[in-house]
């Protein structure tokens, strides 16, 4: 099925001239590599934040990995005590 949405003649233009620049075959498949473009962008902020934040609490990634074992072996143990 395919949808129709309304944009600004401005935003228009510069889709058609970005299909056109990088030879999509159209906006659709333009439009889909700039979802994804702009996910990875989100993925790559929320990582750093989240480096920055083990660094913070001066640990490495692998000690985190460690704690984060330990917490769910935990969680674990108590939602299955008999194994």
């Amino acid at each position: 099925m395919v949808k129709t949405i309304s944009i600004p003649e401005d935003l228009h233009k510069e889709l058609i001239r970005l299909k056109l620049d990088y030879g999509d075959k159209n906006v659709a498949d333009m439009i889909r590599k700039l979802i994804v473009f702009y996910k990875q962008q989100r993925f790559l902020e929320h990582s750093k934040k989240f480096r920055e934040a083990i660094k913070k609490q001066g640990i490495s990634f692998e000690e985190f990995l460690k704690r984060a074992e330990k917490i769910r072996e935990g969680v674990a143990d108590e939602l299955f005590p008999d194994k």
